[in-house]
């Protein structure tokens, strides 16, 4: 249904991928989760099946766009889930609901078979799941590509195999700056979890790429993706969308061809970080998870609330590269902190290698929601 009332009573006529995957390596499916319209807002209210509450304050979003599957996660109800991400779309809800998300490389999960990219490559599919071996292990059922892709990243064995400590010593960089304003104990859980990766033995200096150029390109994309699907009332959209898909009808080819080549030029240079970096380090968001209809509900302000919130997120979709959120701190409110750590391109096992690490170093597996 795409979380849309213009689109509730879709039915597609096969699996796509990672379902397919999943049947195949016999995971028991639960169902369907609830997801903002089209993934197009970092919350998950609004779209056709109302609002989802966050576990760990029913008053607070769970995050979006895969906040129901966060939801489910972080209250039992599964192992692990299947989310999109194509701005942070995984891993915005696994920081507000104390899961571990995980993005992959572009090209590690196919889109198809319907789909052939997803907004220009920003997409992927992604897992949720409470632990880090959890959140190899899903991936390791849905990944793999289709003849025809645009571009796959080529297997490198069983994910899951790298959750052991190997002695490694890594070159890791952190940051707590972006195009945002970051409560001070999100940013103070960065600098802590800096100074426990060091005392883990890694190489560790602050630091960071510039990410800012990408926001204007990477916004033109995501309309132009809504704007594309075949709407067939669009009086039935979320007013977000009806707003994303008029401003989309007024761009052109041209504009669009130019904003994805602007992301291909500068992610040359947003990746040349990790040429003496292994690992980057940052807030997963700049906050913990908002209150149920705040953020974005001034469609006059909507946009840039929603910029500043998915500020260390939406830039690694641009680039590519495989990116994961873990619950390593609570505020003073009871609301869980993800930090995030980004790998270089097709790297996930040397992230999932580090998160392992931190999990075993910081373990968060006794924490449980309190409200429900």
């Amino acid at each position: 249904t795409l979380g849309s009332r213009a689109f509730e009573h879709l039915e597609m006529p096969v699996d796509f991928f990672p379902v397919a995957r999943l049947k195949e390596e016999g995971c028991p499916i639960l169902g369907k989760t609830n997801t903002s319209e089209f993934g197009s807002r970092p919350t998950t209210e609004w779209g056709l099946f109302g609002a989802t509450h966050n576990p760990w304050n029913l008053d607070h979003t769970p995050g979006g766009s895969s906040g129901g599957a966060a939801a489910a996660v972080a209250a039992g109800l599964c192992g692990f889930a299947q989310g999109s991400d194509g701005g942070g779309s995984v891993r915005i809800p696994s920081s507000c609901c104390g899961v571990v998300g995980l993005k992959p490389s572009r090209g590690r999960i196919s889109p198809g078979p319907v789909v052939g990219e997803g907004w220009a490559g920003l997409a992927t599919d992604g897992v949720i799941a409470r632990s880090v071996a959890d959140a190899a292990a899903g991936l390791d059922a849905m990944a793999g590509h289709l003849p025809g892709d645009p571009y796959w990243a080529e297997p490198e064995g069983r994910f899951a195999d790298p959750m052991r400590p190997n002695g490694r010593k890594l070159r890791v960089g952190f940051t707590t700056t972006a195009d945002a304003r970051v409560q001070s104990e999100v940013a103070e859980l960065v600098r802590s979890i800096a100074r426990t990766v060091e005392s883990l033995g890694h190489g560790v200096s602050e630091g960071g790429p510039d990410t800012g150029p990408f926001r204007g390109p990477f916004q033109l994309i995501v309309v132009s993706g809504i704007a594309s699907l075949p709407i067939p009332d669009e009086s039935l959209l979320d007013p977000f969308n009806q707003l994303s898909v008029a401003f989309a009808k007024n761009l052109s080819a041209s504009d669009y061809v130019r904003a994805v080549d602007a992301i291909r030029v500068h992610a040359r240079q947003v990746v040349s970080f990790w040429d003496d970096h292994d690992v980057l380090i940052t807030p997963t968001l700049p906050q913990t998870a908002p209150k149920l209809g705040t953020l974005g509900a001034n469609l006059d302000t909507a946009g840039d609330e929603y910029m500043e919130f998915v500020a260390f997120t939406y830039p690694y979709n641009c680039t590519g590269q495989p990116a994961m959120s873990l619950p390593l701190g609570m505020d003073s409110a009871g609301l869980p902190i993800g930090v995030q750590l980004v790998g270089p391109p097709r790297g996930e096992s040397v992230i999932l290698g580090l998160a392992a690490q931190l999990e075993q170093a910081l373990p968060w597996s006794a924490r449980r929601p309190t409200s429900i």
